[in-house]
């Protein structure tokens, strides 16, 4: 009787554990498509054209004609990435995400925004006619905990 109730026991704790992870869910908006988990919603913000939100973490993104960064001498990816952030005032280390088909800059910072401090993965990606700027948020203390999802998370996104 106590091994079936051990192994009762055991089969729920498993159930319930596979059952608290949430479904991924496709999102698309401004060019961009993403695969996150149904938590998030989307949301109209002035902030940027395609937001999505959950209770822990953010992800807004918007994109920018090729051609009209050409006249401001914007031809590359890392000029691109160069340019959002010096005009947001961020300064971190860029790296670079190439695997498989997928390939976009990326970039950590911090900012505080009415005295609470957010950390944030800002990433940019080319596509054949637009450059886009993405962004994931969470709060400062959870940045570093954050950062291996918002790469899983990037490396789904999908470009026009």
């Amino acid at each position: 009787m106590k091994k079936v109730f051990t192994l009762a026991t055991a089969m729920l704790c498993l159930f319930t554990l596979t059952a608290c992870k949430p479904a991924v869910q496709e999102f698309s908006g401004s060019g961009i498509t993403i695969s996150l988990t149904e938590e998030f919603i989307e949301k109209e913000v002035i902030q940027a054209p395609f937001y999505l939100e959950s209770t822990r973490h953010i992800f807004m993104g918007m994109r920018e004609s090729k051609t009209d960064l050409t006249g401001i001498n914007i031809h590359t990816l890392t000029e691109y990435i160069e340019a959002v952030m010096e005009n947001g005032g961020v300064t971190a280390e860029v790296s670079t995400y190439d695997e498989g088909d997928v390939l976009f800059m990326y970039a950590y910072y911090t900012k505080t925004v009415s005295e609470v401090q957010y950390g944030y993965m800002l990433l940019v990606m080319e596509g054949a006619n637009y450059f886009y700027t993405m962004n994931f948020g969470c709060l400062q203390k959870n940045l570093e905990a954050s950062k291996s999802q918002y790469l899983e998370w990037a490396a789904t996104i999908v470009i026009e």
